[in-house]
């Protein structure tokens, strides 16, 4: 049975911060390297029966395998940087597996972290914001964000190899099924 860890793991080099993006961002305060761990997320392992309660802080919920969740409750005190972390249509991280981003590419101090929703949200559930406008910025920005952006040509190809495990089942079954 796999374990995790009790709360996320954060590089030290990263701080909070305004977002452009959406309010409060998570920033490198000194240069990353390409490849640089930057995240593990942790907390309690809870089923959805559990999440479904509120006794968890909804910015710190991240799905690890069906119907398991790692989450901090809504009593603990300590807030999680990786509860601030802000998507982009071309994020600087990316997954190495269900619980780990590094960097995509090298970092300048004073950039805000970013991760592409498309690599690891596939539930319609999830969107607790307005999602008919994306506010990232990029030249390549989707403009709106979906549970179904993981379908997208242009995002599995930027993406390759970096999607959370679920979403690259999806990914693969699909594939298979167009074969």
């Amino acid at each position: 049975m796999k374990t995790y860890l009790s709360r996320s793991w954060v590089n030290p080099k990263l701080v909070a911060g305004q977002s452009l993006i959406h309010g409060d961002g998570v920033f490198a305060a000194e240069p990353i390297a390409c490849g640089e761990k930057l995240m593990e997320f942790g907390g309690e392992k809870i089923a959805q029966r559990e999440l479904d309660t509120g006794g968890y802080r909804e910015c710190s919920v991240w799905m690890v395998a069906d119907d398991a969740y790692l989450a901090l409750p809504v009593s603990d005190p300590e807030p999680s940087l990786d509860e601030n972390l802000n998507h982009s249509c071309d994020a600087n991280a990316w997954l190495v597996n269900a619980v780990i981003i590094v960097a995509r590419r090298d970092i300048a101090a004073g950039e805000e972290i970013t991760l592409d929703q498309g690599t690891w949200n596939f539930d319609e559930t999830e969107y607790t914001w307005d999602r008919a406008n994306c506010g990232c910025g990029t030249p390549d920005c989707r403009g709106s964000l979906t549970e179904n952006d993981w379908t997208l040509a242009s995002v599995q190809q930027r993406y390759q190899g970096h999607f959370h495990p679920i979403v690259q089942k999806l990914i693969d079954e699909a594939q298979r099924r167009r074969a």
